[in-house]
């Protein structure tokens, strides 16, 4: 209880998957962005033909840059499944390998354990 850390693996577990991710950070910027343009367009002196053809503008712009997060994302999500899909299939191939030496075991020493 003193002196000793109460942190458990749970928790460290936990501790790292708070952290920001760049690529949500990116995301928010994008959107922080355009709306303050958006914004910015909206209170500027210009006709309204002018603020619509910048509007539009921007928000192409902006779907451009999410749509390339988003590719970017399901990407990195896509390597991330595959690496755990990799570590999961070399655990289940060790503990299946480790049950059929136990039972091998068992089996030479005549049922015994």
């Amino acid at each position: 209880m003193f002196g000793r850390d109460t942190h458990d693996e749970h928790d460290s577990e936990h501790e790292r998957g708070d952290r920001l991710d760049p690529r949500a950070l990116g995301v928010g910027v994008l959107i922080g962005l355009a709306l303050g343009a958006g914004a910015a367009l909206l209170l500027a002196p210009a006709s309204g033909a002018d603020t619509r053809r910048q509007l539009r503008r921007g928000a192409r712009r902006l779907y451009d840059r999410s749509a390339d997060a988003v590719e970017e994302l399901k990407d990195e999500t896509t390597r991330s499944a595959r690496r755990l899909a990799r570590r999961g299939m070399k655990r289940g191939r060790a503990l299946v390998d480790g049950a059929r030496d136990t039972v091998r075991d068992t089996v030479r020493n005549g049922g015994r354990w």
